[in-house]
């Protein structure tokens, strides 16, 4: 393999070793009045960068999506300065993959009843939100904490 392939490569694992070590995300929607709208969510995702998020069917980030189904999401919170930000299309199932739902509860791991109720918050049922990123970048400036991929740049992973 080339340099540039393999550290393309180092810069995916990393991304998704990252991911997989975060359980929160930041996801953007706009509403049918052009309001921005912004939702921190748990999530869960796979190895080609799809992210799963369980939402309340009454949810205004639903009703966004309903109407223009591209999102924004970005994972990455202090203190390391590390981010993962992504675009891409959003699709709703009503059919609840109890695979899905499992991973991303897993994920939570509820240690503490300071954290977000998900089951509780949702009085019209939930849905299994999935997201397709048409473009994912990974930017770290953590040059202590992952110094194989720290860079002044954003790395283009999708």
């Amino acid at each position: 393999m080339s340099g540039k392939i393999v550290e393309r490569e180092n810069y995916k694992k990393e991304a998704l070793k990252f991911l997989s070590d975060n359980v929160t995300a930041a996801v953007a929607t706009v509403s049918a009045t052009c309001e921005p709208g912004v939702a921190t969510m748990y999530y869960y995702t796979d190895d080609d960068f799809n992210f799963y998020f369980i939402a309340a069917q009454d949810s205004q980030k639903l009703k966004n999506i309903k109407i223009n189904s591209k999102v924004a999401i970005t994972v990455g919170f202090d203190p390391a300065p590390i981010a993962v930000q992504a675009g891409g299309i959003a699709n709703i199932s009503y059919d609840f993959k109890e695979e899905f739902v499992n991973k991303v509860l897993e994920k939570i791991n509820f240690h503490g009843l300071d954290q977000w109720p998900v089951l509780q918050l949702a009085k019209e049922g939930l849905v299994l939100l999935k997201v397709k990123p048409t473009w994912l970048v990974l930017l770290n400036f953590d040059k202590v904490g992952h110094s194989e991929t720290y860079s002044h740049d954003f790395h283009k992973l999708l």
